[in-house]
């Protein structure tokens, strides 16, 4: 399973009272999206969206980061902020999505 840079930071030095945004990648071919949003909640974090292909955007705390990443059935664990960026206010720059 890849876990990200930003993600192995949290996973090993977590902020004991921040909360972080996280993408579960689920594509894994003998995944359960159901088994594996359940597992996240019961490892402490929220299922805030269901994305694409399966995939959840959760909120955890810090220190429950490593729980997420032993869930069985995942291909990959990032941060959102990883993922695209599909609104002109989802980012500081000046960026120009219709060309």
């Amino acid at each position: 399973m890849y876990v990200s840079r930003p993600v192995r930071a949290l996973r090993d030095d977590p902020i004991e009272d921040a909360s972080v945004a996280l993408a579960l990648t689920t594509t894994a071919d003998d995944a359960d999206p159901e088994t594996v949003a359940t597992a996240a909640e019961a490892a402490g974090a929220t299922v805030e969206r269901r994305l694409l292909f399966d995939d959840l955007a959760v909120s955890v705390p810090q220190p429950r980061v490593a729980d997420i990443c032993a869930i069985d059935g995942l291909d990959a664990v990032e941060t959102t902020d990883a993922i695209a960026i599909t609104t002109a206010d989802a980012t500081d720059e000046d960026v120009d999505l219709d060309g």
